[in-house]
């Protein structure tokens, strides 16, 4: 592959570059079989060189994939984006990469491949704030109220620049000169709702519009789940602030749960239908409940941490190979988020969550708010 089809002179990089957006555009292969075909070919570029009998026997590929890979056609489309790419300037994360989100790195189902137009810089303390496209004005003012009320902790405001509590904390952030991003549910080329162009206008010059999707790609409903996982993933924790009992913010709430990341909801009115969302989320212990910023930043641990209670530490306590594994972590890298010990311990979160319970009580460890772990 020396000069495209579409007369862009290519580099080994650029090369590089069109497999793997080739990749992402495969059919019926999502991130996580993606992933898994890379793992075993060991690059973009070999998955499509490697024989098709080969990669059918990849546990969770299956022959019936296989068969409806349209390897060039995605190839040619890789191509027309990268022209896209370079034409507009956009900046361009694939999963391998040293600069792809740190987040997105632990979730199995994070994008292949990120998109982006302005001064994104997604490794901040990225706050989600969503909730409902039919907003109230009591969830308007809690939007405007929280992200105010944050200024000073210079976090980065994380939405999906949808109608509602959205837009709301995106032009908040704004008018509290924090930088704030827009993860979309289409290409680069389109700004859906197009109400809203000028304020991702704005947020241009203070943070951002992320995708993972080409150019040309309409707003398909189907895309905006899609979207909440990588809100969810970006952030260190969500916030919702108003939603019904069905809804975006609540996928995007429960995939936070999912990824190990902190859940936060304003309770409201039992009988107020955008309330509803957030007293369930509150009521199945699936977020904190916060009346004001200042819950948010004492959960998180962000303002000035208070001495921990010493616990005595059981005299040579008897541990497992999985608990010792965990120590060892703990004493190399000092205060680690739980997502951090489950990749290097190679451990499934349930079974983590078992083995860090089972070493506070031995009074070796202790948990910090944000989901965070440290040896005493």
């Amino acid at each position: 592959m020396k000069v495209s089809k579409i007369s862009l002179i290519l580099t080994p990089d650029m090369e590089k570059r069109i497999y793997e957006i080739a990749l992402s555009l495969l059919n019926g292969v999502g991130p996580v079989k993606a992933k898994a075909m890379v793992n075993h070919a060991g690059s973009a570029e070999l998955v499509f060189k490697e024989k098709e009998r080969m990669l059918g026997l990849i546990p969770g590929i299956g022959s019936a994939t296989i068969k409806s890979l349209n390897k060039k056609e995605c190839l040619l489309r890789a191509e027309q984006e990268l022209s896209f790419i370079e034409k507009f300037k956009l900046g361009y994360y694939y999963y391998q990469d040293e600069l792809y989100p740190n987040k997105l790195k632990f979730c199995d189902d994070g994008p292949l491949v990120l998109f982006t137009k302005g001064n994104v810089n997604f490794n901040q303390k990225n706050i989600a704030v969503v909730g409902t496209r039919k907003a109230t004005p009591y969830g308007k003012n809690l939007t405007r109220d929280l992200i105010a009320q944050l200024a000073e902790y210079e976090i980065q405001v994380v939405s999906g620049l949808a109608y509602g509590i959205d837009i709301e904390a995106h032009k908040a952030a704004l008018n509290n000169e924090l930088s704030t991003l827009a993860v979309l549910g289409h290409g680069l080329d389109l700004i859906y709702p197009a109400a809203h162009k000028s304020t991702a206008k704005q947020m241009l010059e203070r943070g951002g519009l992320v995708t993972e999707f080409v150019s040309k790609s309409p707003g398909d409903t189907s895309n905006f789940p899609k979207r909440n996982r990588v809100v969810a993933g970006l952030c260190d924790a969500t916030v919702v602030v108003e939603s019904a009992v069905s809804g975006g913010s609540l996928i995007t709430a429960n995939l936070a749960n999912d990824y190990n990341r902190d859940v936060f909801a304003f309770p409201g009115n039992v009988d107020q239908e955008y309330s509803k969302g957030c007293n369930m989320l509150i009521q199945r212990d699936k977020a904190h409940l916060i009346t004001c910023a200042a819950d948010l930043v004492r959960i998180m641990g962000w303002e000035e941490k208070e001495k921990n209670p010493v616990i005595q530490p059981q005299l040579f306590p008897e541990l497992n190979d999985e608990e010792d594994k965990i120590v060892s972590i703990l004493r190399e890298k000092g205060e680690t988020e739980i997502d951090t010990i489950s990749f290097l311990s190679e451990l499934s979160s349930g079974h983590l969550s078992v083995h860090l319970f089972n070493l506070e009580l031995k009074g070796l460890v202790r948990v910090a708010p944000g989901k965070k772990y440290s040896l005493l």
